[in-house]
């Protein structure tokens, strides 16, 4: 069946819209510590560290001498978030089978927690390599597409590098994998001899869950980086080069928040100007999620071959 534009206006067409083609999973956005109420404030969140410099001696004979701890601060500010407005005739639907009235603000709510989702998972992901961030390259066989898979071995060192960064809570360890990953690691795990018990997957879902220390989310979404290693931006016109990217976050160093989400609709019946009085439909609200610290997040890119 081909479609084209317009909507049937009379009562003979199926009762149920078909659906659209866009998966809006989050499940991992509910590990993600709310920021605190009481510390939320007109410019954003504000958070206060010391800087550890106590050290350990064994059988010291000198004097000792205090020195002085100094403090850092940061602040996370607030992002606005709106979905684009959407008019809709009182001419194009009075002989709808359908409300669409009701079903563009199902639609928006959709559209809302995809944004979402892709602004939290872009701000989990590293920026490009540095002090506290694992980023590692896949090095699988080459695809058609000249693209390396991941492999087990891969996976071993990325947490082995994780581990590294001695993180102090090791139940707060995720990783996103990519809807490519996924499919990597099920097709290394079939394709050995050898014990993959490390790797986690549900018999009945064929979800991966857990490798090792790692909790695993799965998701068709994924942050997407240059040949160079780069987070491109959302948006971003592709290019040689780029790859999707599985994002690793330590649970205790990021924060998220949202404002209640406004409706901001503009009913038809105030519409005095326009032949057919149109009413006007969008979503806003402020938020914020970012890194309290820029440690202990990573990125695991295929390779290009």
């Amino acid at each position: 069946m081909n479609l084209v534009d317009g909507n049937y206006l009379n009562q003979y067409v199926a009762p149920k819209l078909l659906e659209e083609f866009k998966n809006y999973n989050d499940d991992f956005i509910a590990v993600i510590p709310k920021a605190p109420t009481e510390a939320l404030t007109a410019d954003g969140i504000k958070f206060n560290k010391l800087i550890n410099n106590v050290g350990f001696l064994v059988n010291n004979t000198a004097n000792f001498t205090s020195t002085a701890m100094a403090g850092k601060k940061g602040l996370i500010e607030w992002d606005k978030m709106d979905t684009t407005p959407t008019k809709v005739t009182d001419k194009e639907i009075r002989a709808l089978p359908f409300d669409k009235r009701s079903e563009v603000r199902k639609k928006h709510t959709e559209s809302w927690m995809i944004g979402y989702r892709d602004y939290v998972m872009r701000k989990l992901a590293p920026v490009e390599a540095g002090p506290g961030m694992v980023m590692l390259r896949t090095t699988g066989a080459t695809t058609p597409s000249g693209r390396k898979r991941l492999t087990y071995a891969d996976l071993v060192e990325f947490e082995s590098k994780i581990n590294e960064l001695n993180l102090r809570m090791s139940d707060k360890l995720y990783l996103i994998l990519c809807s490519y990953h996924q499919n990597d690691l099920k097709l290394d795990n079939a394709g050995t001899n050898n014990n993959r018990s490390a790797i986690t997957i549900d018999p009945q879902t064929g979800a991966i869950t857990r490798f090792y220390k790692l909790k695993i989310f799965e998701n068709n979404a994924a942050p997407v980086y240059t040949a160079a290693g780069v987070l491109k931006a959302v948006g971003a016109a592709p290019a040689a080069g780029d790859q999707e990217a599985s994002i690793f976050f330590y649970g205790d160093n990021v924060v998220t928040h949202v404002e209640s989400v406004k409706i901001l609709y503009k009913p038809e019946t105030i519409d005095t100007t326009n032949p057919d009085p149109t009413s006007d439909f969008r979503l806003q609200s402020y938020g914020l999620c970012d890194k309290v610290q820029e440690y202990g997040f990573g990125a695991l890119i295929s390779a290009n071959a």
